[in-house]
C-alpha cells in the first residue's frame, strides 16, 4: 500500500528518494580507490562551497580560500549554537529545508537545518540498508521511541506520521511493570516486523519479558523478524539479553539527529560505517589521526549539507575505526560513550534518562538562553539541574521545567537548579545528560 510507502510518501513532500536511492547505488560498483577519490572530491567541494558561500564559517575558519584538509579547525556543537542563532528564523511554515534540533546525550542543544537533497539521501540510506536487513515497506514497526506531550500540535503531527509511516509508538515515559505488561500483550495482537527504539527501554523491556518468564516476543508474534537499538549504548551482554527475549537478531544502530545514521549492524554483526554519506576520521587528542585499528575521537563531515556546516564536526565519542576492503570500506569496531542512567521514581515508576530530552526541548524551543545543561538525581525524588546559560535562568524558565517534569514524570518532585560555568566532560569529552548518584559514586561535575 502506497500508505506505508515511505518512498512515496517522502516523494509527496518533496524528496527525490528514487534518485537518492540511484545516487547511492552508483558508489557500490566503484573501485577501492575510485570510491575513495570521488568521496574526497566531495569532502573538498563542501569546504570549497561553505567558504564561498557561508561568512560565519569563513571567519571560522578563517578566512582563506586554499586550506589543507588537516589544518581545518575542528568544529564543535557550541560553535554551531552560534550560527544557529544567526541564520535560523524564529517562525517559518513554509521552507524548502528540513529543521530539526537535537541535545542528544550530550546536553547541548542544537537547532539546525539539512537541505532536501542532504536530507534525501538521509532517508534513502535508512530505507536501503535496513531494507538489506530484511526490512520491506510493508513491515509494521513497534517504536519504543521519545514523543513531546507539552504540545497538541506536535502530538497530532507524529501521529500522523506513525500513521503514515505505518508504525506505531510506544509510551517510553512510563516503564513500570504494568506498562511493560501492556505492551507485551499489544504484541499479540499486531503484526510488528521489528521493533526500534532506545537501547535502555528494549533491555528493561526484555528483562521484564525473562523475569515474568514469559514467552519470547517471536513465539507470540511471528512476524517479527530483528531488532535495531539506538541512542545509548548496548553491550554484549545486553544485547544477548535482548535477544532472549525477544527471539530474533538485534542490530545496532549508531547515529545522530545531525547526520542521521553513522553505522549500523549488517548481517555479519559488523558496524558498516555510512561512508556514502559521511567522511569520518579517527582524531587523538591532539587532533592527529590516529593508526588504523587504534581508538580515538570520531569526528564527522557531512558531504552534502550545504546549509549547516557539520565540517570536521566533533560527536564527542570515542570510538575504533578499521578499514577493509569490502564495501563501505570502513566499519566500526569499538564505541565507547552514549550511556543512560534508568530514572526511579518514588511511584516505583521508571524512565528512561533520555526523558530529560524531551524536558529540555520543550524549553528549548521557547528560548535560545540554555546554552548547556545535566540533570543529577540526588536522592529518589530530588533532581538537580546543572544549567549553563548567559543570561541565567528566569522564574518563568524554571516554571516551565517544573511543568515539563509533572507531566514527563510526576507531580511532586523537588527540583534543584544549580547555575554554572561549565560542566565537566567525561574521558570521551562528552557529558552524559543524565546522570543517577542513587546507584554510582559521583565526582564533581560542575565548576561554579
Amino acid at each position: 500500500m502506497k500508505l506505508f510507502d515511505k518512498k512515496y510518501i517522502l516523494t509527496i513532500l518533496g524528496y527525490d528518494i528514487n534518485k537518492s536511492l540511484k545516487e547511492l547505488a552508483s558508489l557500490k560498483v566503484l573501485s577501492r580507490d575510485c570510491f575513495w577519490k570521488l568521496q574526497s572530491k566531495k569532502r573538498d567541494s563542501i569546504v570549497q562551497y561553505h567558504l564561498k558561500h557561508n561568512p560565519w564559517y569563513k571567519k571560522f575558519v578563517g578566512n582563506s580560500s586554499t586550506i589543507d584538509w588537516y589544518k581545518i579547525p575542528i568544529i564543535t556543537k557550541m560553535d554551531l549554537q552560534d550560527y544557529a542563532f544567526d541564520i535560523i528564523p524564529k517562525k517559518q511554515i513554509f521552507r524548502n529545508y528540513y529543521f530539526a534540533n537535537t541535545s542528544g546525550s550530550s546536553g547541548h542543544p542544537l537547532f539546525f537545518k539539512k537541505d532536501k537533497k542532504c536530507h534525501s539521501l538521509a532517508w534513502a540510506k535508512i530505507i536501503e540498508t535496513y531494507g538489506n536487513l530484511g526490512i520491506t515497506k510493508v513491515d509494521k514497526e513497534a517504536r519504543f521511541f521519545g514523543h513531546v506531550k507539552d504540545s497538541k500540535k506536535i502530538k497530532l503531527f507524529e501521529a500522523v506520521k506513525d500513521l503514515f509511516l505505518n508504525r506505531i509508538r510506544f509510551d517510553i515515559f512510563d516503564i513500570s511493570d504494568a506498562s511493560l505488561l501492556r505492551y507485551y500483550y499489544k504484541f499479540k495482537s499486531n503484526k510488528f516486523g521489528y521493533i526500534y527504539g532506545y537501547t535502555n527501554v528494549i533491555l528493561e523491556f526484555s528483562k521484564f519479558i525473562l523475569k515474568k518468564s514469559l514467552p519470547s516476543l517471536k513465539d507470540i508474534c511471528p512476524s517479527l523478524k530483528l531488532c535495531i537499538v539506538t541512542a545509548e549504548m548496548c553491550f554484549e551482554e545486553d544485547k544477548k539479553i535482548i535477544q532472549r527475549a525477544l527471539g530474533v537478531p538485534v542490530y545496532r544502530e549508531y547515529g545522530a539527529s545531525e547526520t542521521s545514521i553513522i553505522a549500523l549492524e549488517d548481517k555479519t554483526f559488523k558496524w558498516a560505517i555510512n561512508t556514502d554519506r559521511l567522511w569520518i576520521e579517527v582524531l587523538d587528542e591532539n587532533n592527529k589521526p590516529v593508526k588504523n585499528g587504534k581508538s580515538g575521537r570520531i569526528i564527522i563531515t557531512d558531504l552534502y549539507n550545504h546549509i549547516f556546516p557539520f565540517i570536521r564536526y566533533d560527536i564527542g565519542d570515542i570510538g575504533t575505526i578499521e578499514k577493509e576492503n569490502r564495501y563501505p570500506f570502513l566499519f566500526l569496531k569499538d564505541l565507547q560513550g552514549r550511556e543512560s542512567d534508568l530514572i526511579h521514581l518514588p511511584s516505583g515508576k521508571k524512565a528512561p534518562g533520555l526523558t530529560f530530552y524531551y524536558i529540555a526541548r520543550s524549553i528549548l524551543e521557547k528560548t535560545s538562553n540554555i546554552r548547556e545543561f545535566r540533570i543529577v538525581q540526588k536522592t529518589i525524588d530530588t533532581f538537580r539541574f546543572l544549567i549553563v546559560s548567559e543570561k541565567g535562568l528566569s522564574n518563568i524558565d524554571k516554571d516551565k521545567i517544573l511543568e515539563a517534569t509533572n507531566k514527563y514524570l510526576e507531580p511532586k518532585l523537588k527540583i534543584e537548579f544549580e547555575m554554572c560555568r561549565q560542566i565537566r566532560k567525561k574521558y570521551s569529552g562528552k557529558i552524559q545528560h543524565f546522570f543517577s548518584e542513587i546507584n554510582h559514586h559521583n565526582d564533581s561535575l560542575y565548576i561554579k
